[in-house]
């Protein structure tokens, strides 16, 4: 399990970071489904009402999770001054991976449309029609989902089909 962040800044106050950090952290370790409000405050030592200062709700803070995960990947693409699809798809790719369900909290927010809009203008930009970037979108998101719940089931013990086994194109 990872560390818990420290409650609040140096003034001893809770900030939106805090908050962001901590669910981060849980997700992390435990997975989306359980990720609430509760257990945020719990991780950081306060009453679940005080995160309501700083989100108004849980779909607010996973589009904030959303957000930190997409913003990896527009880090890694300016940094490294990638302009193509492909390129950008690779590096949105390795930031969905590195967090437990990526691929869904950012696709779950998209689609109430309260985060991870980076992550489509990182794509539809470099695209050369909006469609082909949306395209690209759906099926980053689709098929990073598709590996993280077969690596999930497998790490659980859940034994894959054999369509799954036969199919498979990279290992997990």
């Amino acid at each position: 399990m990872s560390s818990p962040p420290r409650a609040g800044s140096s003034r001893g106050r809770l900030s939106a970071t805090d908050v962001v950090d901590a669910a981060v952290g849980i997700l992390q370790d435990f997975g989306m489904g359980d990720l609430s409000m509760r257990r945020v405050a719990s991780v950081l030592g306060v009453q679940a009402s005080a995160l309501y200062w700083h989100v108004p709700d849980k779909q607010t803070l996973l589009a904030r999770v959303a957000d930190r995960i997409v913003a990896e990947a527009e880090e890694a693409v300016r940094h490294r001054g990638i302009a193509d699809l492909a390129g950008r798809a690779e590096v949105a790719e390795a930031a969905l991976l590195r967090h437990r369900d990526g691929a869904d909290v950012v696709l779950s927010a998209l689609a109430l449309g309260l985060g991870g809009l980076g992550l489509h203008a990182l794509l539809t930009e470099a695209a050369p029609t909006p469609e082909e970037g949306e395209r690209a979108l759906a099926l980053l998101l689709g098929g990073v989902s598709l590996r993280q719940q077969r690596a999930q089931a497998e790490a659980l013990g859940v034994r894959v089909g054999p369509d799954v086994q036969r199919h498979r194109t990279d290992p997990l």
